[in-house]
């Protein structure tokens, strides 16, 4: 299913940037407001190797703040050392890949959107031992990959969700209506 006007005008809140790749939502907060998207591959004949997007305000923001906490770092200094998480987060890049043939079945690809849609992994990675961003890995396991970066960062998250008291995506829409 691709995107709706509605849905397309809040993840371009969300974003705070016109999103102009179709995509659907494959996991929405209890606001029923995007938290991931699954962003078709090919756009107007381009490849797009991002698969996956954390859409949700709050929860980038907090992702955010991992970031700038050294977090990064910290998971490759793991992926480093521990061979069975390595092994898990390789895992992850494989499935990744599959999950984007699947998704490409009956397409004609030349040998250039291959390379740029398969050469790849998670989020257009190309060395697998490396993290583009925690975003790309939270979003990445939302979408149902089973990577092991992305399930630490959601279980180490204070807040998964906006509490009723402030709904960002319900502020945003009525901040644009003005």
């Amino acid at each position: 299913m691709e995107s709706s006007s509605p849905e397309k005008k809040v993840v371009s809140l969300q974003l705070a940037r016109e999103l102009k790749n179709d995509f659907s939502t494959v996991r929405s907060c209890k606001w029923e407001y995007p938290q991931v998207i699954r962003s078709k591959l090919i756009q107007g004949g381009k490849p797009f190797p991002t698969l996956f997007w954390l859409t949700c305000p709050l929860l980038r923001r907090l992702v955010s703040t991992m970031e700038s906490n050294g977090l990064i770092q910290k998971f490759e200094d793991r992926i480093e050392k521990e061979e069975s998480y390595r092994e898990r987060y390789l895992k992850a890049h494989e499935e990744t890949v599959l999950v984007k043939r699947e998704s490409l079945v009956g397409l004609e690809l030349s040998e250039w959107q291959k390379e740029k849609l398969f050469g790849s992994g998670i989020g257009g990675i190309a060395n697998h031992l490396k993290i583009k961003c925690l975003h790309l890995q939270l979003a990445n396991y939302l979408g149902g990959v089973s990577n092991p970066v992305g399930r630490d960062v959601w279980e180490s998250l204070s807040e998964k969700e906006c509490r009723g008291e402030r709904v960002i995506c319900l502020e945003l829409l009525r901040r644009n209506e003005r």
